[in-house]
C-alpha cells in the first residue's frame, strides 16, 4: 500500500510540474481573470434578478469588462508607445530641459543642471529600451487577454461551484476554511480598493493636470505617477512637483504655479483623504507588500505583473500568517501507545 501511495505522489508531482509549465506563460492573465470575476461578483449577484440565465449574465459582464477595462488599456498602451516614439514630444521635453538648465546656470548651479539633464536623458533611454520587453509581443498580449476574458466568463458563470470545490479539496476543518476565505477576501479588497484604485486615480488626475499645463509626454508621466503612487508619503509628488518646478525655471510661471497648485490640492488629497478611508473600510495591506509585489511582478510577468504581482505576494503572506497562527493549535499529537 505504501509503495502504491509513493507512486501516486510521484506521478502527482510530475504532472503538477508539467501543468505549471503549461500554465506559466499565461499565468498572470489567469490570475487577472479570476480576480476580475471576484471583484465583479457583487454586480453579477445584482444582475440575477434582471438576467436569470447564468450564461447571459457572464456574457454581459464579459462584454462590460472588455469595453471598460481592456479597451482603455489598449488605448493607454498605444498612446504610451506613440509618445515615446514621438519626435515632437521629445523636442518639447528637450526645450523645457534646456530652458531650465539655462536658469540653473545663470544662478551658478552648473553641477545641478548637468545632473538634471543626465538623469532625464538616462531615464528616457531606459524607458525606450525597456518598453518592448515590458509589454511583449502583440500576439502574446492578445493571447493573454483572450485567456483572461475566457476565464472571466467561466468563473463568472460557475465561480461559486469552482470555489466551493477548491475549498472542499483543502484538508482543513470547516471553521478554518471560513477564516481562510475571509482573509483572502479582505486581502484582495485591500489591494484593489485601497491601493490600486487610488493609484490609478492619482495618475489620472495628475495626468489631466499635465495636459492642462502643457507638460511634455503627459501620458508617460501619468503612467509613472500611477506606479509611484504606491509609495507612501512621496508617491506621485516625485513627478508633478519637479515638472512644476521645471516650468517655473523655464519662465512659464503661470503653468508652473498652476501645476503645483493642481498637484498640491487635488493629487495629494487623494493620497491623504481618499486612500486611508478606502483602506480602513477594507483590509490594511502594508505598502511594502504592494511595492515588492509590483516590482517583482513586472520583472517576472511584464506589464500585467503590475496588477497581479501584489495580489500573489499578499495572498501568500496571508496564507503564511494563517499557517503560523493555526497550524500548531490544529495538529494534535496522538498519545504514544505502549505495547
Amino acid at each position: 500500500m505504501l509503495v502504491g501511495a509513493n507512486y501516486f505522489i510521484f506521478f502527482l508531482v510530475v504532472f503538477l510540474t508539467l501543468t505549471i509549465l503549461l500554465v506559466w506563460p499565461v499565468f498572470p492573465y489567469v490570475v487577472l481573470g479570476i480576480v476580475l470575476a471576484y471583484l465583479l461578483h457583487p454586480v453579477e449577484s445584482r444582475l440575477r434578478k434582471v438576467v436569470p440565465p447564468a450564461g447571459a449574465r457572464a456574457g454581459l459582464l464579459t462584454l462590460l469588462v472588455t469595453l471598460l477595462i481592456m479597451a482603455p488599456l489598449f488605448y493607454v498602451v498605444q498612446r504610451l508607445t506613440r509618445e515615446l516614439a514621438s519626435t515632437a514630444q521629445m523636442e518639447r521635453m528637450q526645450r523645457l530641459l534646456q530652458s531650465s538648465r539655462t536658469w540653473l546656470e545663470s544662478h551658478e548651479a552648473n553641477m545641478v543642471a548637468a545632473w538634471m539633464v543626465e538623469a532625464v536623458e538616462q531615464g528616457q533611454n531606459f524607458l525606450v529600451s525597456s518598453i518592448p520587453n515590458l509589454f511583449g509581443s502583440v500576439f502574446n498580449i492578445l493571447l493573454g487577454i483572450f485567456v483572461c476574458l475566457f476565464l472571466f466568463y467561466y468563473f463568472t458563470k460557475e465561480g461559486a461551484s469552482i470555489w466551493q470545490a477548491l475549498l472542499d479539496a483543502v484538508p482543513l476543518p470547516a471553521r478554518l476554511k471560513s477564516e481562510l476565505q475571509g482573509g483572502v477576501n479582505s486581502t484582495l479588497r485591500g489591494i484593489f480598493y485601497g491601493q490600486l484604485f487610488t493609484s490609478i486615480l492619482q495618475g489620472g488626475i495628475g495626468g489631466i493636470g499635465l495636459l492642462i499645463f502643457q507638460v511634455p509626454q503627459p501620458f508617460l508621466l501619468a503612467g509613472l505617477m500611477t506606479v509611484l503612487a504606491f509609495l507612501p508619503i512621496v508617491g506621485a509628488t516625485l513627478v508633478w512637483a519637479p515638472a512644476g518646478v521645471l516650468k517655473l525655471m523655464a519662465g512659464e510661471t503661470a503653468q508652473g504655479l498652476g501645476l503645483l497648485l493642481w498637484g498640491g490640492i487635488l493629487v495629494m488629497n487623494i493620497d491623504n483623504v481618499i486612500k486611508p478611508r478606502l483602506i480602513a473600510a477594507h483590509s490594511r495591506v502594508h505598502p511594502i507588500v504592494i511595492l515588492i509585489g509590483m516590482i517583482g511582478g513586472i520583472e517576472v510577468f511584464g506589464f500585467i505583473g503590475f496588477l497581479v504581482g501584489p495580489v500573489i505576494f499578499a495572498i501568500f503572506l496571508q496564507l503564511l500568517r494563517f499557517f503560523v497562527e493555526y497550524h500548531p493549535t490544529e495538529i494534535e499529537v496522538p498519545p504514544s501507545v505502549k505495547v
